[in-house]
């Protein structure tokens, strides 16, 4: 009764049939429910069971032929694995060389490891990477060592920064990148000459003087020849020694001091005509150690204590060995002559020829920054922001100094430079590590090295030649150590406002790259 012949076939196939499209003729089920439920234990042990060669008779190739597929597909993973690790340390190595922000450094590899899926760990210290390639499957490690001389190339970094980046993002693989990263590392400068930089350790050695120690345009010629002299030791000699290399800058903290103290000494109308202290201070200006210091100072306060350390030490001892040759240079000449100067700093009416303050300070702190960049192999369009950021810092630090003290005015100039470079690299895309580093150099404040090895190399070779060295050497050591404070705290305060200013324009950090930058 009011059944319908018809319609029984369809409907008991509909609800008996397990042959539809989407089902699993093994085991009657949807794959939305087998992947929901799983598969049962029983057919879990079948799988284990299952052997190599059960489905041999299924492919058509030859054990042979599947055998090299395989190998091959190995070869292939193995392959790609090298390349990656190798790509990993050649970036280390390029960004050593570059000049790369030593404090950020493994944050950059641990970056660029996770980004390519290599299992990596990274230690910095200073001059070298020991980097550890974990293998998760076979549970060894293998032990990298990349060694090198710390540079500092500022035109080559922004081509390391681009590269780093675009392998980052997936735009360039890895072995797309390591030819990238060779030419960087090998191509060699066109103008970089070690006689060209002789010739620019002069000009900056000019450049230096008037603003951060006082010189006047009469000392200028003999501070030239004593920077040519310096660069001359440095570049020239020092490359073809080894063992010169080792003391060279006791030898030029020496040479330099007694021949400024020597021209220093000349009498005109009963008056010095030249100014030693700003003529030594102006010479050895470009081997003091106030940028390492800075480094030292940002990796401590990033949490890097064996990097940081090992610099701080470091820095710390290269300065007592210039106060050592500087005393010893004043020491000698002062027992050649009865009647050597003894002048601790340039005389404030002296320096009234330039008619104004602001001259003698901002004009030739921007000659300064530009010559700085140059040493730092910047290119010339990098130039004009350098010295913008330069003469910023610089003026904020100025007008600072006259109401707040040194500390703070570091706090204060750095934060301007900092905050600069910043927005630079935020808004305009450039590369703020390139461009900050000469306009911290007008702020790392290396004077006080010097301006204390000066006054106590002063009253040592006074004592000296008046027969009571030993009572004086006490209070020569204490000021030795005090310049070592000195420099310490104005790093500190440096460090405080780079990080500040990091802080305003990133809040958040920068999590697909990090920050490049000091």
């Amino acid at each position: 009764m009011g059944h319908d012949p018809e319609k029984t076939p369809t409907n008991t196939t509909a609800m008996t049939g397990t042959t539809l499209v989407g089902t699993d003729t093994d085991t009657g089920t949807t794959p939305a429910e087998d992947d929901a439920l799983g598969p049962l234990p029983s057919e879990v042990r079948q799988r284990r069971k299952k052997k190599w060669y059960a489905d041999a008779d299924k492919d058509p190739r030859s054990a042979k032929e599947r055998r090299r597929a395989r190998e091959a597909r190995l070869a292939e993973k193995i392959g790609s694995l090298l390349t990656r690790q190798r790509y990993l340390m050649q970036l280390c190595r390029v960004m050593m060389k570059c000049g790369a922000p030593t404090h950020r450094l493994e944050e950059y590899m641990q970056m660029s490891a996770f980004a390519l899926r290599v299992h990596g760990q990274f230690l910095y210290i200073p001059g070298c990477m020991i980097i550890s390639f974990d293998d998760p499957l076979t549970r060894t490690a293998e032990v990298k060592l990349v060694r090198i001389i710390q540079g500092c190339n500022l035109g080559r970094l922004g081509e390391v920064h681009n590269c780093y980046k675009n392998v980052l993002h997936g735009k360039l693989s890895a072995e797309e990148a390591l030819p990238v990263l060779d030419d960087i590392l090998t191509r060699q400068s066109k103008w970089r000459t070690p006689w060209m930089m002789v010739l620019i350790a002069g000009l900056i050695s000019v450049a230096v003087g008037p603003w951060a120690f006082g010189a006047r345009p009469i000392d200028m010629p003999i501070i030239f020849v004593l920077g040519l002299l310096m660069g001359f030791m440095q570049y020239i000699l020092a490359p073809r020694s080894a063992l010169y290399s080792n003391v060279m800058e006791v030898s030029i903290a020496m040479l330099v001091s007694f021949l400024a103290r020597a021209f220093g000494s000349i009498r005109h109308n009963g008056e010095y005509l030249f100014c030693f202290p700003a003529m030594t201070q102006s010479a050895i200006a470009l081997i003091l150690p106030g940028y390492s210091v800075l480094c030292s100072s940002l990796e401590l306060q990033s949490h890097q204590i064996t990097a940081g350390s090992i610099r701080l030490v470091y820095t710390i001892i290269y300065s007592l060995f210039l106060g050592y040759g500087v005393t010893v240079g004043l020491t000698i000449y002062g027992l050649m002559d009865d009647h050597a100067s003894e002048q601790t700093t340039c005389s404030a009416e002296s320096q009234l020829i330039y008619g104004n303050t602001y001259i003698q300070h901002f004009v030739f702190v921007t000659i300064y920054v530009a010559f700085a960049g140059i040493v730092s192999q910047a290119r010339l369009r990098q130039l004009p922001f350098m010295c913008t950021l330069g003469v910023s810092g610089y003026v904020a630090n100025y007008f600072a100094t006259t109401y707040l003290s040194s500390q703070m005015a570091s706090i204060i100039g750095s934060f301007t430079i900092g905050l600069l470079a910043n927005l630079y690299s935020r808004v305009w895309h450039g590369h703020a590590a390139a461009v900050i580093v000469p306009g911290m150099w007008t702020l790392v404040s290396s004077g006080l090295a010097s301006s204390g090895s000066i006054v106590a190399g002063l009253q040592y070779a006074k004592a000296v030649k008046e027969g009571t060295a030993n009572a004086s050497a006490n209070s020569m050591v204490e000021s030795l150590l005090s310049l070592g404070v000195s420099m310490v705290q104005t790093a500190l305060g440096i460090t405080v406002g780079l990080f500040l200013s990091a802080l305003v324009v990133y809040p958040g950090g920068k999590r697909q790259g990090g920050l490049f930058n000091l």
